[in-house]
């Protein structure tokens, strides 16, 4: 057996193409080809992604250090961001760190602003969520270039180049 990513999904993806929605056949409930078209499409986009794949989840982890550091700039000293800011730059760091290191990091720093924003009031929660939004937009393109492969995008030409 080949041991490379690349070639198992390529032989998962022809064995259902080529083997399995062939033998559905015409008569096949409109269901199961639905999720055989879902499973062909996961499949190719892991497929294309997955090389890229750890420079995209830490491209995010960086987005989230940077807002966490800048909230807690704005709203003062917070413990646990901090913490959290301290765990996602020694991931960063370590050259061993996995994907799923990368991922949990990154949920508890979102995690850490929203309670930091949930506790915050007046004009501090103004400029925290002032602060959220303004630096939303660049993450959330950077969201649409990674789903491109998907080919939901209508004015993929819009997106800025990936920036992971």
């Amino acid at each position: 057996m080949n041991l490379d990513f690349d070639v198992q999904l390529q032989v998962a993806l022809r064995a259902l193409t080529d083997v399995v929605a062939p033998a559905l056949g015409e008569g096949a409930e409109k269901h199961v080809v639905e999720q055989l078209h879902l499973a062909v499409a996961t499949i190719s986009f892991v497929k294309t992604r997955l090389p890229e794949a750890r420079r995209y989840y830490r491209m995010e982890l960086r987005h989230f250090i940077d807002l966490a550091e800048a909230a807690a700039r704005m709203t003062g000293e917070d413990a646990a961001l901090d913490a959290a800011v301290r765990d996602g730059e020694a991931a960063l760091r370590d050259a061993e760190a996995d994907i799923g290191n990368y991922i949990e990091i990154t949920r508890r720093l979102r995690e850490e602003v929203a309670a930091l924003a949930s506790r915050t009031e007046g004009e501090d929660r103004a400029a925290l969520d002032r602060l959220v939004l303004d630096t939303s937009g660049e993450l959330l393109a950077q969201y649409r270039q990674w789903a491109l492969p998907f080919g939901l995008e209508p004015k993929p030409e819009e997106l800025p180049a990936p920036a992971w």
